[in-house]
């Protein structure tokens, strides 16, 4: 991999100083901020964290590993043991904000170990304004081993009620290496895909195995990289701009439209102070097809061209701009000149996303047209309604759901203590008891982008939860696909009477807790 040759951007900050110090010769300083979950060892995430430091201090310039402990996803521990709190994107970036600031740094390399920890990440470089770059941990390797049979027979557990769907669920993660960001086409997965072509990681690295030399040779150049972004003084706020988030949306768009990622870029571009409307960015996915299906899995996406195959095809569909200027002072067009596997990636479906409106969902609900099949234009059903993502699986898992209902998860986006969306789980029950085609699920939180099953997401009214609170077990529900209608079989007056109804309990609860 040859070292990146990148344009000279002058930084006020750097000619502030040269004018009021004179000659300003002091060395600079990268962070490389490494989230490990278990600091008193080495592990992965460190070691290449150390390949980093090697390769810039190689370079001439300072290097300090930054450990940031217990990151799983799931809980982080900032202190000690016995003090565990949760951690979303907001926490970690307030926690390395500080640490960052404190450290009075030139550029930073993130190695995160998960979705929430990159954004967490990227978010602190932001506010800082640093020279940043992510290195994904890579791939997770399936294994042909005998924890396979294990899987295959889960299905048949769940449905016999010897294992539940979140047993499969953790089955699946710890299965084949421990490293990596898993063998699945997730959300985590995408992500590193989009920031290559934001250019916040590099090249192919989001699809190369974690353990292997190909991962140290990545990290070799990420050093390398991060030391010219330093030395050119290249703030983050410049890299993140509308053009490089817009080319991001595309590249997802193209991949089915993830809701996730789309909440991500918004969530990036608010902290860069960018003016992205959502309506506007949804708007732009009606002019762009799918060009590979996400359910068809890694595997195939690697044999097909990876990201950077993908790309082409989108310039040669003249659906991206190949004359896009990259921070390695190269267009699109060029960096792609030499992929030859990329034909593969063809129209699959003409756009991405379908757009609903209605009742439920007063500004806008999402689905993905990948799962819609052809009979799905139009549905009529009843609905069945779940106060949480586990009762709907549990309810999915003891055959308790009418034929063809629509399954309606309120308060799914609201069961963190953060306040986050959560990803729904109930697909995977569904999954599991193959009845992916006779149900369609209806949440306000986000859904696993692998999944197979028919779902729309509600994930963008206020953060109230829109209407979606006020559905009831057997209202009827109208979803039409074509029109991008979604609207509950009841009057204005009935929807008004539910809201008071609503708001007069939500009232009283806190009056009766005080006393």
């Amino acid at each position: 991999m040859a070292k990146l040759k990148l344009k000279n951007i002058d930084n006020l900050a750097t000619e502030l100083k040269n004018k009021f110090n004179g000659n300003y010769n002091s060395s600079l300083k990268i962070g490389i901020v490494a989230c490990c979950d278990n600091t008193t060892t080495k592990n992965y995430a460190y070691a290449l964290a150390q390949v980093v430091e090697r390769e810039v201090i190689k370079n001439g310039v300072e290097a300090e590993i930054i450990l940031l402990p217990s990151l799983n996803e799931r809980f982080r521990n900032f202190n000690n043991d016995n003090y565990v709190v949760s951690a979303y994107k907001n926490q970690i970036a307030n926690f390395l904000e500080l640490m960052l600031f404190d450290k009075n740094l030139d550029g930073v390399v993130f190695i995160p170990s998960g979705f929430n920890s990159t954004l967490g990440c990227l978010a602190s470089s932001i506010r800082l304004n640093l020279p940043t770059l992510v290195l994904p941990q890579g791939l997770t390797k399936v294994e042909n081993e005998n924890s396979l049979e294990d899987i295959l027979s889960y299905p048949g557990k769940i449905a016999t009620g010897e294992k539940s769907v979140f047993d499969l669920e953790e089955k699946q993660k710890s299965f084949g290496e421990t490293y990596g960001c898993g063998s699945t086409f997730n959300s985590e997965v995408i992500l590193n895909l989009i920031l290559e072509v934001m250019e916040l990681t590099l090249k192919n690295s989001a699809t190369t195995y974690a353990q292997t030399h190909e991962k140290d040779a990545e990290a070799v150049l990420t050093g390398q990289t991060i030391v010219s972004l330093a030395k050119n003084r290249l703030p983050l706020k410049r890299m993140i701009n509308k053009k490089s988030v817009g080319n991001a949306l595309t590249l997802n768009f193209c991949l089915g439209g993830s809701p996730v990622i789309i909440d991500a870029l918004m969530y990036l571009s608010k902290e860069a102070e960018l003016d992205m409307d959502a309506n506007k960015v949804l708007g732009s996915a009606k002019n762009i097809p799918v060009l590979y299906n996400t359910t068809l899995g890694l595997k195939q996406f690697i044999e097909f061209g990876s990201t950077w195959g993908l790309i082409k095809a989108m310039i040669k569909n003249k659906i991206i701009d190949g004359n896009y200027k990259t921070f390695a002072d190269t267009t699109l067009s060029e960096e792609t000149k030499k992929v030859t596997n990329y034909e593969n990636f063809t129209t699959v479906k003409k756009e991405s996303l379908v757009v609903l409106r209605g009742n439920i969902a007063e500004r806008f609900a999402i689905a993905k047209t990948i799962n819609i099949s052809e009979d799905k234009t139009k549905v009529i059903g009843n609905t069945q309604v779940f106060s949480s993502d586990q009762e709907a699986c549990n309810a999915v898992l003891n055959k308790a759901l009418t034929d063809n209902s629509v399954i309606v998860i309120k308060e799914c986006g609201k069961t963190t203590e953060t306040g986050a969306s959560t990803i729904c789980q109930t697909t995977l029950a569904l999954e599991s008891m193959g009845l992916t085609n006779k149900h369609i699920v209806v949440t306000d939180g986000f859904v696993p982008d692998d999944t197979t099953a028919l779902c729309i997401s509600c994930v963008y009214p206020d953060s109230n939860g829109g209407n979606i609170r006020f559905v009831k077990d057997g209202d009827e529900i109208e979803i039409d696909f074509v029109k991008g209608k979604i609207n509950l079989e009841i009057n204005s007056k009935e929807m008004t009477l539910r809201q008071k109804k609503f708001i007069k309990e939500k009232r009283i609860l806190p009056k009766y807790l005080q006393k």
